[in-house]
């Protein structure tokens, strides 16, 4: 799947690296979402803000119910897009839209 990805700004905590903002075109179920990433070490989630947030592949990776999701220390396009493909194969049992 190709993804809108936008490059919004540069990273304050990580020189030569930027926070960019997509979504994945499906909205998540929260109690699974949260119940896939509580997994990770040092996630955090609420079920009730609809929001994720945790450490993946050395990015910072925010999600939202709506299914829009920022990374944070994305080095270009490129690299935010090869993340966002293995989120979603990782996190397909969360979506509302099943495959």
């Amino acid at each position: 799947m190709d993804y809108d990805i936008v490059i919004t700004r540069p990273c304050t905590d990580a020189p030569g690296r930027f926070i960019a903002e997509s979504s994945f075109g499906h909205r998540f179920n929260m109690d699974r979402l949260c119940a896939l990433v509580k997994a990770i070490d040092g996630a955090r989630c609420s079920e009730s803000l609809g929001v994720a947030k945790f450490d993946y592949s050395d990015k910072t990776v925010i999600l939202y119910r709506n299914g829009r999701i920022d990374l944070r220390k994305i080095k270009d396009v490129e690299d935010a897009s090869a993340i966002m493909k293995e989120l979603e194969a990782l996190l397909k049992e969360a979506f509302e839209n099943k495959y």
